[in-house]
């Protein structure tokens, strides 16, 4: 059996102490190696309080978007103080809480038990609803049923849209953009690199298609392997990008575990 290739988006700041993917793939006895694809960078949004002031709902659908709205926390409450490193406390939280006029009765709903776990970890919060599938959509068509008054998602400055789609006859949804995905140009560093004997490859985000389109061309006749995809909305952008929809292979649960499950049965190795 072959290596696995599996691309990387490099992160600074992440609440999240589950295990890696190449953790998790190596626990099962495969060979790895990551390819750099992009690199998470924070925005720091203008009168974030104010933005958020009144909202009934919070709504992330990634763990970046926890990390992107602890980072903004971090900065509103460091507004004035000279000697301040960001960092999330309780006082932090406390000063957020209350310069935002954020209520008691607030709710906030999450894609996956993951993003959950992150932003108790980032910001003490409890999670309020959390999605039956892991995905932006299930997420959407839950709120529509569920969620009443002014609801404000926090996410990526591109998304992939299913979110907004499913909720797109929701009068007021505030789009709150706290990270973007920053393409990494690393083709020359990877160029050298011989990537014989590949098994497959393992793909966690979509900005990571024109790379992976990039890879099966560089391997040529013995390309002919399966791309597996973390969910929906990453298999759309390796479509997009010019991957055969017949070769991806997506992962039933869209996580990191449930990519590990997808290579494990494709390769003929028992299920957990």
């Amino acid at each position: 059996m072959g290596k696995y290739i599996y691309t990387y988006i490099e992160n600074g700041q992440m609440y999240d102490k589950s295990p890696s993917l190449a953790e998790l793939l190596a626990k099962e006895g495969l060979s790895c190696e990551k390819i750099v694809t992009g690199r998470i960078e924070y925005i720091k949004v203008k009168d974030f309080e104010t933005q958020i002031k009144a909202a009934q709902w919070l709504v992330f659908t990634s763990k970046n978007a926890v990390a992107g709205f602890a980072y903004n926390v971090g900065e509103m409450a460091c507004e004035g103080e000279s000697d301040c490193d960001g960092v999330l406390n309780g006082d932090s939280v406390e000063a957020f809480a209350v310069r935002s006029g954020f209520p008691d009765g607030i709710k906030i709903a999450v894609v996956g038990n993951k993003t959950k776990e992150a932003l108790r970890m980032a910001c003490g919060f409890e999670t309020d609803f959390v999605s039956y599938k892991s995905t932006g959509l299930e997420l959407g068509r839950s709120l529509m049923n569920i969620a009443a008054g002014k609801i404000v998602y926090l996410c990526a400055e591109i998304t992939s849209g299913s979110l907004e789609e499913a909720m797109n006859e929701y009068e007021n949804l505030i789009k709150i953009p706290v990270y973007r995905n920053e393409y990494v140009d690393t083709y020359a560093e990877y160029e050298m690199k011989d990537f014989i004997d590949v098994s497959g490859i393992a793909v966690t985000s979509g900005i990571s298609g024109e790379r992976i389109k990039w890879l099966i061309d560089k391997l040529g006749e013995s390309g002919e392997v399966p791309v597996y995809s973390i969910g929906p909305a990453c298999s759309k952008k390796l479509v997009e990008a010019g991957v055969k929809e017949n070769r991806i292979i997506e992962a039933c649960e869209h996580s990191y575990s449930g990519l590990v499950e997808a290579i494990k049965k494709s390769a003929g190795k028992p299920e957990a």
